[in-house]
């Protein structure tokens, strides 16, 4: 197996075909897994592989949450390769062949999706001509990503011209039109994809034959037919059977009207964010405009970077924990009010334990939770930081009171989907809250003729911004990767009775929907209107959601009480709020828990953990910084007790004990080396800091070798801080690998042995020479946090 490859570095085999071979790799410029597929053909043509990768460079544009983007392409000795985004899971095929069938909401559902990521790809000329199960991978959220537009069927052109048939693609799922004269185009798409639903609902191909001829003729002469079971009912019928109507002429035309007709079905009849169709790429431009406009501030870019970043982590990969604990910490002021929010009344653990490290705050609270938190907290405290306008802080309250409402909600009705509902109602009025921030004076003229005019929201901002504010969220949270729920959850509701929601993504839609409306009615009712308000969203949202107007009462006080923590955590004051005295009408007198909270919020009072030590230095002294430090490494040790007697995981109590000493301490990146069994040697794992994790893939060391300040502090157990690695004293000591592998100057190390028998080791440095002090105190709460490690290994044999 090749070692690299142009600047990726390949790490293993993912699978491969009679032309292809695809590997997951690192790509060391950025910072990231990929998939690379090398492509091998039975003879060298420059002109085809030429054709190939400019298609690829076509597709390489293509941006979409339901497509797997081409991020590169190459050549390597004559042979083109193409750079994928790294997509862990299951393809369609493989998912349908573990569980037989799916049923009709789900088929619907899913396939709206890839209608939807084939619209995008249409509009912009790209054909897949090769859609099916196999090309449509499942990622960890149960996403589906269309994968090799317009590539795979290229791929196949150079063995496929030597059959009798001529044929390029896969021969159950091509299109009549292209079997008998070789014409493609969007609706051959369309045609395929219809296909893909059938088998979904049945479970197998609807068109096979034992021979390739037997196929041929039963795509020119065959009756297509819906399996009987599944609960198909005449509406989806009538669509699946539409998109794969023989003659074109007679499907349905576009990807984009299929998917219509899915939301429709699906009861989502609202019109999404359209990317696709000659008569709506006024809107793609102008969307487009107004994302330009909003990277000409210097802010934004970074703003997208940070969220984005941490929206393409996934929920089920270990390594994507360190990965969002890692990007969290890079920003101490972030780490800090996370750390307060998680402490505060809407999320407290259950035990009432303080939670003093993100590490054990995702343990406690879930993945989905954190990221929620973290992607919450930078927008807002980005906005309102920056904003300074009364508009901005009314938005930010809104925002977060419809988000706790739909939290609160959903715990009666979803509870597993709570976390996904805040964040769904906290963005769904994203393009609102984006538009007073980036465009002011545009905004004022939306409020304007909505006064004037009485327009709604949607029609005002179209008329100004040439798209609405829907649109405009679900672009820019297209542009930040959000998962497919919450852009679809962004998309208005219609204006009749809310129907009962048929698939999850739905339902998050409609908690959100319904959240945002119970803010509006606060906004605007007189406490006299209560009542009769209340009845009226009620009776509107009586099919979709149940329970007593004595438990909305409820839920309004208490994520009162909850925004009112977070506005305190975020710096916001709420006193002149116009929107937080309107709410004190509807819930009455303040209890003595919510008069409490509003005091502190009111004197700005923060609370929670103080920042890393480092942060300190030149201001406070250093009787201040060991102060901070004693305290987090206190608080540290105490969330790892909790952890072993939560009986958690070995990794989630490692990872809790590097967490700690990076904070505490102000080391440049702390890493775990655990021996492995088959080798003999010490290898990095994981760790926090700059390129902690990259580095650790890389962090290697026998414990065989000529005696070295490693090997020695590994076998013997000895806690040692080398203050310079190039003192004339220590130099020969210091083996080579590490010169070449890193740059810092003096680092620390805690060795973890049982029996004699060196088990695991702790490494943490700074760049400057002689710039790591540890006092007596902060040396034994380190050792402590150590042991405490050690305990865990102990106990995991």
């Amino acid at each position: 197996m090749e070692k690299s490859l142009g600047r990726f570095e390949i790490q293993r085999e993912l699978g491969r075909g009679s032309q292809s071979v695809v590997y997951l790799a690192w790509d060391e410029q950025l910072q990231r897994e990929v998939a690379i597929k090398t492509l091998h053909f039975s003879r060298p043509d420059a002109q085809r592989n030429a054709a190939l990768l400019e298609e690829a460079r076509a597709v390489s544009r293509l941006r979409h949450p339901n497509l797997v983007p081409l991020f590169d392409v190459g050549e390597e000795d004559g042979n083109p390769y193409l750079v994928f985004e790294y997509v862990e899971g299951s393809n369609l095929a493989e998912l349908l062949a573990r569980e037989g069938r799916f049923n009709a909401a789900r088929t619907a559902d899913l396939m709206r999706q890839v209608f939807d990521a084939l619209a995008i790809a249409h509009a912009s000329g790209i054909i897949h001509r090769d859609l099916k199960p196999s090309n449509i991978l499942m990622d960890a959220q149960g996403r589906p990503r269309v994968m090799d537009f317009g590539i795979a069927a290229r791929m196949d052109a150079d063995a496929s011209a030597k059959e009798s048939s001529g044929l390029s693609g896969t021969l159950n799922y091509l299109a009549p039109e292209y079997v008998e004269s070789r014409r493609v185009d969007a609706r051959s798409d369309v045609y395929a994809a219809g296909l893909v639903m059938i088998e979904m609902l049945s479970g197998k191909p609807p068109i096979s034959g034992d021979t390739p001829a037997a196929v041929v003729f039963q795509i020119l002469n065959g009756t297509i037919a819906l399996p009987t079971t599944g609960n198909i009912d005449q509406k989806l019928a009538s669509i699946i059977l539409k998109a794969c109507a023989r003659d074109p002429e007679v499907r349905t035309e576009s990807a984009a009207q299929v998917k219509a007709q899915l939301d429709e079905y699906l009861g989502a009849a609202a019109t999404p964010i359209v990317y696709s169709g000659a008569g709506d790429s006024k809107k793609v431009d102008t969307l487009e405009f107004l994302l330009r406009r909003m990277r000409h501030k210097a802010d934004f870019p970074a703003l997208s970077e940070s969220v984005a970043a941490i929206n393409k982590l996934t929920r089920t990969d270990r390594e994507s924990l360190n990965k969002l604990s890692n990007t969290i910490l890079k920003d101490y002021g972030l780490t800090n009010k996370i750390l307060r929010m998680v402490n505060s009344v809407g999320y407290r653990s259950a035990n009432g334990s303080g939670i003093s490290t993100i590490s054990r705050a995702i343990i406690v609270l879930g993945f989905d939770a954190l990221r929620n938190i973290a992607i919450s907290v930078l927008l807002f405290d980005h906005l309102q930081d920056r904003g300074g306008v009364r508009e901005m802080k009314e938005a930010f309250l809104r925002a977060n009171l419809a988000a706790t409402l739909a939290r609160n909600v959903g715990k009666l009705s979803m509870p597993r989907e709570a976390e996904e509902a805040y964040v769904c109602a906290l963005f769904h009025n994203l393009g609102q809250i984006l538009s007073q921030f980036y465009f002011p004076e545009e905004a004022d003229e939306i409020r304007r003729i909505i006064v004037q005019k009485g327009y709604s929201d949607e029609m005002a901002s179209t008329q100004i911004l040439g798209i609405s504010f829907s649109e405009l969220g679900m672009g820019v949270a297209r542009h930040w990767d959000f998962p497919a729920s919450i852009i679809h959850s962004l998309l208005p509701l219609s204006s009749s009775a809310v129907r009962k929601p048929a698939t999850q993504e739905e339902a998050l839609r409609v908690l959100s929907g319904f959240a945002g409306e119970i803010c509006s009615m606060i906004a605007s009712a007189p406490k006299e209107k209560q009542r009769e308000a209340i009845a009226v969203v009620r009776q509107r949202f009586v099919a979709a959601l149940t329970f007593t107007d004595e438990q909305l009462n409820d839920i309004i006080e208490k994520s009162y009480r909850e925004v009112m923590e977070t506005a305190q955590v975020l710096g916001v004051n709420l006193t002149q709020s116009p929107f937080a005295k309107q709410i004190k009408t509807w819930i009455g007198p303040p209890t003595g828990r919510t008069m409490a909270v509003e005091e502190d919020a009111l004197e700005g009072t923060m609370l929670g953990l103080r920042s890393r030590p480092e942060a300190a230095l030149g201001e406070d002294g250093g009787n201040d910084l060991s102060t901070m430090a004693q305290s987090i490494l206190s608080a540290g040790i105490q969330d790892i007790s909790n952890a072993l007697v939560d009986n958690f995981s070995l990794i989630d109590i490692l990872r809790i004990t590097l967490e700690t000493m990076y904070r505490a301490m102000g080391f440049q990146r702390v890493l775990l080396c655990l021996k492995d069994q088959k080798s003999g040697n010490m290898v990095g794992r994981f760790g926090f800091g700059t390129d902690a994790n990259d580095l650790a893939r890389k962090f290697s060391f026998s414990l065989n070798d000529a005696p070295n300040v490693f090997q020695t502090v590994a076998r013997k157990g000895l806690d040692i801080i080398i203050s310079d690695v190039a003192d004339p004293k220590i130099v020969d000591r210091i083996p080579a690998w590490y010169h070449k592998l890193i740059s810092a100057r003096t680092f620390v190390l805690f060795p973890m042995i049982i029996k004699d028998n060196p088990v695991a080791l702790i490494y943490c440095d700074r760049e400057n020479a002689g710039s790591i002090v540890i006092a007596e105190k902060e040396l034994t709460s380190l050792k402590t946090l150590r042991n405490l490690a050690l305990l865990a290994i102990k106990q995991s044999l």
